[in-house]
């Protein structure tokens, strides 16, 4: 997370606040959600030491749908088909598994 802040989050927020004719000194609020990385204290600490012009905010649980509809709706098929690929991959990897050990069996049997 502190990757993206670096790389995507500081870069694009001096461009934004000069497309939206803020002030140099508008701060940025960052809202994330109920996941175990947003609530260390090491990204907590890299925000807070580095960055002090972030402020992040927590969204409830359970709002996805309404704060990203993206993830509800296009990204949601999108991981549906990923994790459908991955349980296919397992499913092969496992009978090729099963068929070598069987084969090994009869041919010492």
């Amino acid at each position: 997370m502190c990757s993206y802040v670096t790389e995507i989050l500081v870069p694009y927020w001096p461009k934004a606040m000069l497309n939206a004719g803020a002030s140099t000194d508008q701060e940025c609020v960052l809202q994330l959600d109920i996941w175990v990385v947003h609530f260390s204290v090491a990204f907590h600490t890299c925000l807070d030491v580095t960055w002090p012009w972030i402020k992040y905010r927590f969204g409830p649980a359970g709002t996805t749908c309404v704060a990203q509809p993206f993830n509800v709706g296009i990204q949601y098929l999108l991981k549906l088909y990923i994790k459908e690929c991955q349980h296919s991959d397992v499913i092969k990897e496992t009978l090729n598994q099963l068929q070598f050990w069987n084969s090994c069996n009869t041919l010492t049997a």
